[in-house]
């Protein structure tokens, strides 16, 4: 399985625009911007997905939609997975991640939790991968996902995707 762990897009700041819920934070005009170039990126890179799943927080599932908008060929199936909301539980998404069958799946979700879980997968607690805004990392796996069991092909900030 391959799996690309992307951390949402910009966002509107939290009390800008009677925005009082961090959950009801959309994504800015340059955060849209990012889901379209983060699309053609993966793209020019030969990546399909086949599942996306993204946080039920709304710049997250923004920047799901955002990314199946501009994505050409088949469109990936979309999810929206409690379990990348803030505070979920990694063994619970990856138990989660391994009924789906799927060879190649994007999670959209929040840091910390994201370059946590992405620590866990590659091996170490203690580790925590630094995502930027629109920034992926691919994790692949011989196998099914599971604590260690993947290794970090790469990583990119959303200035490599433009």
């Amino acid at each position: 399985m391959n799996l690309y762990i992307i951390r949402h897009a910009d966002a509107q700041p939290l009390g800008e625009g009677g925005i009082e819920d961090d959950a009801d934070r959309p994504l800015t005009t340059t955060g849209q911007a990012q889901c379209e170039r983060l699309a053609a990126a993966l793209q020019r890179q030969g990546v399909r997905l086949d599942r996306i799943l993204t946080s039920p927080l709304l710049r997250a599932r923004q920047t799901a939609e955002g990314l199946l908008q501009h994505l050409a060929g088949p469109k990936p199936e979309l999810h929206i997975c409690d379990h990348l909301a803030p505070g979920g539980k990694r063994r619970k998404l990856t138990r989660f991640l391994c009924g789906l069958g799927a060879p190649s799946v994007a999670l959209i979700g929040h840091m910390p939790d994201l370059g946590l879980y992405i620590g866990w997968l590659i091996g170490s607690r203690k580790a925590q991968i630094d995502l930027a805004k629109a920034g992926v990392a691919c994790i692949r796996f011989e196998q099914e996902p599971d604590k260690g069991a993947g290794t970090l092909a790469w990583i990119v900030t959303p200035q490599w995707c433009q």
